[in-house]
């Protein structure tokens, strides 16, 4: 990792408008700044906090979809480019662009937490906010590349570019450590509720939530550490809030006039337009906007239940294509993608982590707490099952806690399908290599961690160790 200057990180940031009807999403480029005089007020941290947004934003537009959709047992495409992530079949430096962009927000992030300390705020609440979001994005960022790569270089300090090429790979259980604190943290100084014009900045809800998924994924495998009761209060707190609703209808959920509903707990935002602001999923993951659509793996379809709304809502078996013909096929129905036809461009929000997320978490961690299936948590999963139109399911018929998450994982699948938290919810159940074997893949435990790029390998100097059968 080399050391980002002043100038670099300004020139590619995005200043907030501050026109009261407008989003936080509205950025507006900044041609030219005084690097002399940044760091030293309110706004330059806020200029500078809105950098790691476009970043964050930038993840999310299509790679972060990519990576998780195309790897687990949901999608394959024909194009070899993403072949590489659904056949494990990687050229030496597909996963480089994740691995910068990841180490762009912590880089930029640590800009910002090396500097707040020594800067007087005219807003004590300021200083507050914009610390809370450096660290949530800089966790936010080791927690995407620990599940990506396992152990990987952590770095919590501005370096420069010799000190990073000195710096080897920290043990995963280390960088949970510090993903674990940094959310801690983080929740404890962002705000609670976020205003009309701020729509898209993270609030405590948003960091609660990550970090019960953090102590959830570090119960799974490969840590095994059993930290679901620590998850649990985070959930709790999300759910008596008061500032989330369970939705009552599914499909409203991704309607794109409803993207910012009291379902979202954090979502990425896009705009359309040719401004610099879209998404480009819809091309990506939907056949009625590409000549090239990723291929629905056999099995997803009939991963549903009969009679379960959600699967309708989720996949199409037939579509309307730019041209109007209507084509036979399988295809991505969930969101309104909000689609321009001048620009080509989509401006969904993409939802990072939903309020029925929320409750199937908190199911699953109420019963692996007590090591048994406790009545509460079969009620949230019927909840979350009626709303889809399912018959309830029957405490006697879950038995003991192989079938209780057999059934939770059945139901996050037809609950949150297209929404990347499929990929993990098989690699911490260790469940992965199963169902990609399903799907006809010769897959083995190598695919659950991708490889580092191989350029990193070679400017470390040996330092860095690729993961095992890359």
């Amino acid at each position: 990792m080399k050391k980002y200057s002043v100038s670099v990180l300004i020139l590619s940031c995005f200043l907030l408008l501050q026109s009261c009807d407008e989003s936080f999403i509205n950025l507006a480029p900044i041609s030219s700044a005084n690097v002399n005089s940044f760091y030293k007020s309110d706004q330059d941290f806020e200029t500078a906090i809105v950098g790691v947004y476009d970043v964050f934003q930038s993840v999310n537009s299509t790679m972060w979809t990519e990576y998780l959709e195309f790897r687990g047992d949901t999608y394959t495409h024909t194009q070899y480019g993403y072949q590489e992530i659904s056949n494990n079949t990687f050229t030496p430096n597909t996963t480089a662009t994740m691995w910068n962009a990841m180490y762009r927000m912590i880089n930029y992030s640590n800009a910002i937490l090396s500097r707040t300390e020594s800067i007087t705020f005219n807003d004590e609440t300021v200083k507050k906010k914009v610390t809370g979001e450096a660290l949530f994005f800089r966790a936010y960022a080791y927690f995407a590349l620990a599940r990506i790569f396992g152990d990987v270089p952590l770095v919590t300090r501005e370096v420069s570019g010799a000190e990073a090429l000195q710096i080897g790979k920290s043990p995963l259980r280390d960088v949970y450590a510090q993903i674990v604190e940094d959310l801690t943290q983080s929740k404890e100084l962002l705000p609670a509720t976020i205003g009309t014009s701020q729509q898209g900045r993270v609030s405590k809800y948003a960091a609660a939530g990550i970090l019960a998924r953090v102590y959830i994924t570090m119960s799974g495998y490969p840590l095994k550490e059993n930290r679901w009761k620590e998850a649990k209060p985070l959930l709790e707190e999300i759910m008596n809030s008061g500032h989330f609703v369970f939705s009552p209808s599914y499909k409203d959920i991704f309607r794109f006039e409803n993207e910012i509903n009291d379902e979202i707990v954090l979502s990425a935002k896009f705009r359309s337009g040719g401004i610099g602001e879209s998404t480009q999923y819809q091309r990506q993951f939907n056949a009625q906007y590409t000549q090239n659509p990723p291929i629905i793996e056999p099995g997803a379809y009939e991963s549903y239940e009969a009679g379960d709304i959600r699967r309708e809502a989720n996949i199409a078996l037939q579509f309307t294509n730019l041209q109007g013909s209507v084509i036979s096929g399988q295809n991505n129905a969930k969101f309104a993608y909000g689609y321009d036809l001048a620009s080509g461009e989509s401006g969904m929000d993409f939802p990072l982590l939903r309020f029925t997320d929320v409750m199937l978490m908190y199911a699953e961690a109420l019963s692996e707490s007590d090591a048994a299936v406790v009545p509460e948590s079969i009620l949230l999963l019927n909840q979350v099952r009626d709303r889809a139109g399912l018959p309830e399911l029957v405490p006697a018929n879950i038995p003991d806690m192989m079938t209780f998450r057999q059934v939770v994982q059945r139901e996050r699948r037809s609950e949150l399908m297209f929404e990347c938290v499929r990929w993990f919810d098989l690699v911490r159940t260790e469940t992965a290599v199963e169902a990609l074997r399903a799907t006809g893949k010769n897959a083995n435990e190598n695919w659950l961690l991708f490889p580092l790029p191989q350029s990193e390998i070679d400017k470390m100097g040996g330092l860095l160790q690729q993961n095992p059968g890359y």
